[in-house]
């Protein structure tokens, strides 16, 4: 018989480590390239200003990077200690204790590479401009770590629930690594990190502008974020979502929850921008609509219409009656104990166990069958649509405005006109957009999720922590929010000092000169 007594997925640690990115993840990853281009520049002109530029830059990154570091160790740490983690539900894929390992070899490496790219003064500069750009691989594999994960919770290619011992297992590693939805949130991540960056280097630069300080680097600062920024912003609204519709049913369901799409419309479907869905009406009142907006954008086509919530969850209770009967055929079989034997469960046998699994939420046990129990598990599948609804829509809002705020700077850039004060206080005003864009974003990818932990695999069978996980959660979310905030508060002490009061470039002479 499969026992399921010790059966309990905990959704709190892909939220944490969620927070974890949105807060610190941005300038680990976007500043890099910024250091990388004003290094460049350097070594091809020999202007030392630029070195300058690298330098005071880099130490900004230094300060992300340093609380980046601390909190990884932390969360290792709570992790390895908490009972509800939810990585003892996965084989095939590192554990605990080699990342532990692992982890002072990385410093160590993390270090003795710090101390090559701090080292300005005695490292020639081919070789340092070497080590600069080596900064940008390294944190896009920080971002790519990232995206495989969430892109299996997500879209479990390569896995299957082994009923064995009730967890996901990969079996098929290039399918897990090419993972589509992986792709899909590997663009989104590295974009939005580097806009995010572009636009602390774009509104430092204008706040020194306003005061008439460091006039010579916040220009050239602000000419490279302008289109650097511009370029990220650019291909976040291009490249965002490519190949994510045909993902997953999981993703079909997101999609769905996001445009409100009750019904199936006609391909191709309009889509509704602004509305007030009502989830227990199963409609969206006063909805303002544009024809064939949704089905051009999901699906990429024409003809493909875009499944509604209403076929979804029915399509869902099919497959959970499903599940339940590969459930008691596996548990009358007795064949498979606990953690023992083969792997039984492929994803060919068994595909929809994980649905049948569904059922937990409202009955001790699968084999209690019922319609009730049934019925309630498919509504599970459906989000909360008014939260993805207009989480998604300021998202895209706050991405609309980015690309204004960064096509106005390049303009300015072109034409070296800097001074206009009105731009250089909405730049200034704008640093906290990129983070309240990518939290809405991290919330959409979250909620979207629904009861999943593992989409159509693995379920949150149990959302009541127990107290040790609630006191674990507590203090990692609390030790984020404090590094966040030393960080934040370093990097507030370093930009008001400037590259005056650093010594890394002399007080302007000449403000008004243009370069």
């Amino acid at each position: 018989m499969i026992d399921l007594s010790s059966f309990h997925a905990s959704a709190s640690w892909p939220h944490i480590v969620a927070f974890y990115c949105a807060t610190l993840l941005p300038l680990v990853a976007g500043l890099p390239p910024v250091i990388a281009i004003a290094e460049s520049v350097h070594v091809m002109t020999g202007r030392e200003i630029w070195r300058g530029i690298a330098r005071f830059w880099g130490k900004l990154f230094g300060i992300a990077l340093l609380m980046w570091a601390i909190g990884a160790m932390v969360l290792i740490v709570l992790y390895a200690v908490d009972p509800g983690r939810f990585g003892r539900y996965f084989q095939g894929i590192p554990g605990v204790a080699p990342i532990l390992l692992l982890t002072p070899v990385v410093l160590a490496g993390g270090l003795y590479l710090w101390r090559l790219f701090s080292d300005w003064r005695n490292l020639g500069r081919l070789p340092h401009l070497l080590v600069t750009w080596l900064w940008m691989p390294l944190s896009a594999l920080a971002v790519l770590k990232i995206a495989l994960g969430y892109g299996l919770m997500d879209n479990p290619a390569g896995a299957f629930l082994d009923p064995a011992s009730m967890r996901v297992r990969i079996g098929d590693v290039p399918s897990a690594l090419l993972n589509p939805a992986a792709q899909a949130w590997f663009l989104h991540l590295i974009g939005s990190c580097y806009l995010t960056a572009a636009t602390l280097v774009l509104s430092v630069s204008a706040w020194y502008l306003l005061r008439g300080r460091n006039v010579q680097i916040a220009r050239r600062s602000m000419t490279v974020a302008a289109a650097f920024g511009l370029a990220a912003a650019l291909s976040l609204a291009v490249l965002g979502d490519h190949e994510g519709y045909a993902g997953s049913p999981g993703q079909q369901m997101r999609i769905a929850a996001i445009a409100a799409e009750w019904h199936t419309q006609p391909a191709p479907a309009s889509l509704a921008i602004v509305g007030l869905p009502d989830q227990g009406r199963r409609a969206t009142r006063f909805a303002l609509r544009i024809p064939w907006a949704l089905g051009l954008g999901a699906t990429h086509s024409w003809r493909k219409p875009v499944a509604g919530l209403d076929d979804l969850e029915a399509a869902n209770a099919s497959r959970i009656r499903r599940g339940l009967t590969e459930f008691m055929a596996l548990d009358a079989r007795d064949a498979f104990p606990q953690g023992d034997g083969p792997y039984a469960g492929s994803a060919a046998a068994n595909p929809d166990l994980g649905y049948g699994l569904l059922t937990l939420r409202h009955v001790r046990a699968p084999t209690q069958r019922s319609g009730d129990a049934t019925a309630a598990a498919a509504r599970d599948t459906i989000p909360n649509v008014p939260l993805l609804f207009w989480a998604f829509r300021g998202m895209a809002l706050l991405g609309a405005c980015g690309i204004l705020l960064f096509a106005c700077a390049f303009w300015l850039a072109s034409r070296r006109r800097f001074e206009r004060r009105g731009f250089l206080r909405i730049a200034v005003w704008s640093l906290p957009l990129p983070w309240v864009a990518g939290a809405l974003g991290w919330l959409v990818g979250e909620a979207g999720r629904g009861p999943w932990l593992v989409d159509g695999l693995l379920p949150v069978t149990a959302t009541r922590a127990t107290e040790s996980e609630t006191i674990v959660a507590a203090i990692a979310c609390t030790a984020i929010a404090g590094l966040f905030a030393t960080g934040a508060a370093l990097v507030v002490r370093l930009v008001r000092r400037g590259p005056d009061g650093l010594r890394i470039w002399p007080a302007d002479s000449n403000p008004a000169k243009k370069y």
